[in-house]
């Protein structure tokens, strides 16, 4: 039998743990521990057939730490910084600067969220496509390459934030990977092996002791209580909560504990593997 191979390349959030120059304990305790108390960008790889999903900008330091040596497609979820600023790394992987030569490799999104990117970032992705020519764009909702199907699902349109169904035969994994308040119900997410979600805060303590209840952010943040509820309705097996930010005022060893409370809520890594 055949396995669906997963890793998380990057666990972390809008900035890296330890962020520079922040003196919390969270940071501190990960610049004296390391290892998984340290959290890049957010990001996943899928194994089976090399493909990236998110560049954030420590993409190449993530790569080179989990030993990622080959990607042939990449896909971005939205534009937000710290989803996008790592893309460089197509240069290298699509383009020889000795020879001057084009060696395209495979990129996708929804149309609304190349359109986003280029908006934001001076029309990079025009001119990795049309003047490089280090990446070919395929403007898409679903991507079938090999034997994995995927679906790209646009959660929320205001802001233009894709949920990727990912599926091999029978299996079934769901990446979503920011933003995923407002959750827009669908019927697809039923019985899925594996569920990755980002932005979960368990117990609703920010990491300077105030209530989650009380920040400006409060509405697009799952409580635990909430996934719990959705893990429980959609049947889904495995939940990986990834995306955590230093913010959250929580470290490694906070969670590993914490799982071991709940029923297969697993707390995300970087390096983590996902073996379905």
């Amino acid at each position: 039998m055949t396995t669906l191979k997963l890793k998380i390349v990057g666990s972390g959030g809008m900035s890296i743990i330890p962020s520079s120059f922040c003196k919390c304990k969270i940071c501190e305790e990960a610049r004296e521990k390391g290892g998984r108390y340290e959290r890049l960008g957010p990001s996943l790889y899928i194994d089976d057939i090399k493909m990236l999903i998110d560049t954030p900008e420590d993409i190449a330091v993530a790569c080179n730490r989990q030993k990622i040596s080959e990607v042939n497609h990449i896909s971005i979820s939205h534009s937000d910084p710290d989803h996008v600023k790592g893309i460089r790394i197509v240069e290298k992987i699509g383009y020889d600067f000795i020879k001057e030569k084009s060696m395209p490799i495979h990129f996708y999104a929804l149309p609304e969220v190349i359109k986003d990117i280029n908006n934001m970032n001076c029309d990079c992705l025009k001119y990795y496509s049309d003047v490089l020519g280090c990446i070919s764009i395929n403007e898409t909702s679903h991507m079938s390459i090999d034997n994995i199907d995927i679906d790209m699902i646009n959660n929320n349109t205001d802001r233009n934030i894709t949920f990727y169904l990912i599926k091999q035969n029978e299996k079934k994994v769901i990446y979503a990977c920011c933003n995923p308040k407002p959750f827009q119900h669908n019927e697809a997410y039923f019985d899925a092996d594996v569920f990755i979600i980002s932005l979960v805060s368990d117990n609703g303590i920010l990491n300077d002791g105030t209530k989650l209840e009380y920040a400006p952010f409060k509405d697009e943040i799952f409580t635990l209580n909430e996934i719990i509820e959705m893990k429980n309705y959609y049947r889904i097996k495995k939940v990986v909560v990834t995306h955590i930010d230093e913010i959250w005022g929580k470290s490694y060893g906070y969670y590993k504990e914490l799982e071991k409370k709940l029923d297969n809520i697993l707390f995300a890594y970087d390096g983590m593997d996902i073996i379905v």
